[in-house]
């Protein structure tokens, strides 16, 4: 509930950021009525609120006090909303569609994005009209991910989820004579040197301040980046190098205290963008403007640290999350899918529009690159223009690794390097479990 409230408010005060000269973005709509809700299934409120905020308005619909949208054909968009934590949107989901009940559309998300593209319950996009020359504005990694094993495209996303790593610029100049995202970057330029600096930050500051929040921020980098997927062509569970890395370097964070200690999505960790205990943060672009800005406290620069974070390169290019749209089978108006999905992934100028005025970063080159030629800044990130670093870092993205089990095995490990590092288990043990724990999960998986 404390995420939905915050994602709430960062959606309302990402609204009131709207530059002054992105002016409304209108649309044709010519979707005959079908008498039926359009039900769409979400793990939060954030597509919800972007089609209160940008499609409905577009098409000339109607949002009520109490939310509820109404289209121009008189149709009504209904949302089932629950949560990602633990697995529980895909319990409720697959529940769902297992039993044939009426979804018209859902979203998935990277973490197991393939389950779902590689299943019968989703509908190749040509069958509601879409063609895949209509996504070629868009960065081909979000394409290969929607694209199933048969070369049949099954989604669409409106964002590329390129990561940087932020940091404050006070901080940096406080604790490491850093006065710019040029030095910045030599600070944080690969893992050994973001050790380092992470030990100065600590050793400067007196242990007040941190350079990362918690070692499950670097899994969020690494993750992405590992050599080969969790598990193999013949089913087996892969533990390559990266990861083994990351069990030791987990552990010397933890043993040197060069972190927060502060868990990803708990109070502690979003409270750290708005005080001085956390000096940085990896996030890719949705969550500079949903997690960042609202909890800066403020609105505008000299409120809270607004304005005082910047944006590098950081250790290694990687990517987090990214959404993609979906037609369900039980799919009763293809008509509306398809104008959903255009709207948001497909059409240049409603996604320069929703770009401009979300700040997200929009899965349309032509869009993005029209947007950075007008001088685009960012007034949060102290007028830095960090599309230009994600523009750069977004072909570099190697999708290789993932797979349809992401989610949970993932959280299956973090329990397990959270054990190691905290000295409850040795390496052996620590692994010996991860590997038993997945195999419970998925015993149709073998782990030697």
């Amino acid at each position: 509930m404390k995420k939905l409230v915050a994602l709430i408010m960062a959606i309302m005060m990402v609204c009131s950021l709207v530059p002054a000269m992105a002016e409304a973005y209108t649309t044709d709509f010519d979707v005959p009525a079908t008498g039926e809700k359009f039900v769409i299934y979400a793990w939060n409120d954030e597509f919800k609120g972007m089609l209160q905020n940008y499609y409905i308005p577009a098409v000339g619909g109607t949002v009520a006090e109490d939310g509820t949208m109404t289209l121009p054909n008189g149709d009504q968009i209904e949302f089932v909303v629950n949560p990602n934590d633990n697995g529980v949107y895909q319990q409720k989901l697959d529940a769902a569609l297992s039993a044939g009940e009426h979804i018209d559309m859902f979203l998935i998300e990277a973490d197991y994005a393939l389950k779902y593209v590689d299943s019968e319950y989703t509908l190749p996009l040509e069958e509601i009209g879409i063609t895949a020359d209509q996504l070629a504005k868009q960065y081909p990694y979000t394409v290969t991910v929607a694209t199933d094993s048969n070369g049949q495209i099954k989604g669409s996303s409106w964002q590329a989820a390129p990561g940087l790593f932020l940091y404050r610029r006070s901080l940096a100049e406080k604790y490491l004579g850093v006065k710019s995202p040029e030095e910045m970057q030599e600070k944080v330029k690969d893992w050994d040197a973001f050790l380092a600096t992470a030990r100065e930050v600590n050793e400067k500051s007196a242990g007040a301040t941190k350079l990362i929040p918690s070692n499950g921020d670097v899994w969020q980098v690494v993750r992405t980046v590992r050599s080969t997927p969790w598990v193999d062509e013949a089913y087996n569970l892969v533990i390559d190098d990266q990861v083994k890395w990351y069990f030791d370097f987990a552990k010397t964070l933890r043993d040197e205290n060069l972190t927060a200690m502060a868990t990803p999505w708990t109070e502690a960790w979003n409270a750290g963008v708005g005080n001085d205990s956390i000096m940085g943060y990896f996030f890719s672009t949705w969550g500079i403007q949903w997690t960042m800005v609202g909890n800066s406290g403020g609105s505008k620069p000299g409120e809270g640290t607004y304005g005082d974070w910047a944006a590098v390169n950081g250790p290694q290019p990687y990517y987090w999350g990214g959404t993609w749209l979906t037609a369900a089978t039980t799919c009763t108006n293809k008509a509306l899918a398809k104008d959903i999905i255009e709207y948001f992934t497909v059409e240049t100028g409603s996604m320069q529009d929703y770009c401009l005025k979300s700040k997200d970063y929009v899965n349309n080159t032509e869009a993005i690159q029209a947007i950075i030629d007008a001088g685009f800044a960012f007034d949060f990130l102290g007028g830095q223009d960090h599309y230009s670093l994600f523009q750069a870092v977004t072909p570099l993205i190697d999708i290789s690794a993932m797979s349809a089990y992401d989610q949970n095995i993932n959280i299956c490990m973090d329990a397990e390097v959270n054990a190691y590092a905290s000295g409850e288990k040795d390496y052996e043990t620590a692994i010996q479990d991860f590997k038993d724990a997945v195999v419970d999960m998925y015993p149709e998986l073998t782990a030697e």
